[in-house]
């Protein structure tokens, strides 16, 4: 007989007592001590399993919709059996990665290392250049990224895209720039293009401000710079010297040809140059000369006398 059957003649057989049938009638260890008290009834085990069953039934009944299922299994020693644990699924952390960039890199060059170091190609990296303001440049870049990417090392997300991942270069340049001041120099684009300046040319950091006083020397007596770096980055051209063809061109960025300071950075400067840039050692120095290319020794002249004495000794070390 099906749980619906049981409870219908269950419900009719308890309307037509009297009075409430007494508790022990439901309770299987007590119904034997009992004398039935009518004739042909139905055993005690069987009526209290049917008065659970309308337990059930009425417990389910939501919405004037009655939902009949099995009864519950009896327990078992001890307590209702335990449904078996199942651990929480957590989601896995995003993988993330660590990337490295160098002081004095191009632009051109950074979106080239950058595919190598995440798997994105550089074209889509140059396209996200494009766009300064979603990448949170200072108003003072003019909209270009040369100068701006911060090198150093960034832990990146996976699913950074090339815009995510240059925004966070250009937010490290905005930290620096705040710690050392920047913002309260007359022109803080120029002493950009002055720290990169310093970082093409400088073997070592403790050369900077020297380097940098030359450079506010120079600038200052209205002298043409003459640096080969910036020559070499108006022709796209990477190398230790400019030759005589090339201090030739007609490239706004030849200083031999054009005085004060190029149209803009040409590398992306470190910590280190933005500061050199900002604060120049202590010096009459006009001009420096690489007299130990091997382990990059620059000597710092103050007239022209000094410098050619410094050129003839590169000469000989060669």
């Amino acid at each position: 007989m099906n749980v619906e059957n049981l409870l219908r003649e269950t419900l009719a057989d308890m309307a037509g007592e009297q009075e409430p049938p007494p508790p022990a009638r439901f309770l299987p260890l007590l119904s034997a001590r009992r004398p039935a008290r009518r004739p042909n009834r139905r055993p005690a085990r069987r009526r209290g399993a049917a008065l659970a069953a309308a337990v059930t039934v009425v417990a389910l009944a939501v919405g004037g919709t009655i939902t009949v299922r099995a009864l519950s299994p009896e327990p078992e020693p001890g307590g209702w059996p335990q449904a078996p644990a199942v651990p929480a699924t957590r989601p896995q952390p995003e993988r993330t990665y660590e990337i490295t960039v160098g002081p004095g890199r191009r632009v051109t060059g950074l979106f080239g290392d950058l595919a190598r170091m995440t798997g994105k190609p550089a074209e889509s990296f140059a396209r996200a250049a494009e766009d300064g303001r979603a990448l949170g440049l200072p108003p003072y870049a003019k909209g270009r990224l040369e100068g701006f990417a911060h090198p150093g090392t960034y832990s990146v997300a996976g699913s950074a895209t090339p815009a995510e991942i240059l925004a966070g270069m250009v937010a490290r340049f905005r930290e620096t720039a705040d710690r050392i001041g920047l913002a309260a120099a007359p022109d803080p684009l120029d002493v950009v293009i002055i720290a990169s300046l310093i970082q093409a040319e400088s073997p070592t950091e403790a050369d900077m401000p020297k380097v940098s006083r030359v450079i506010h020397n120079r600038l200052a007596r209205g002298m043409m710079l003459q640096l080969d770096s910036t020559v070499l980055y108006g022709l796209g051209k990477h190398s230790v010297a400019a030759t005589a063809e090339d201090v030739r061109s007609r490239s706004p960025y030849n200083t031999y040809r054009h005085r004060g300071l190029p149209p803009g950075p040409i590398a992306n400067p470190g910590p280190a140059a933005l500061k050199a840039a900002l604060h120049p050692a202590a010096g009459r120095w006009l001009s420096f000369v690489v007299t130990d290319p091997e382990r990059g020794t620059l000597a710092f002249a103050s007239n022209e006398k000094e410098y050619n004495e410094l050129v003839e000794r590169a000469r000989r070390s060669e």
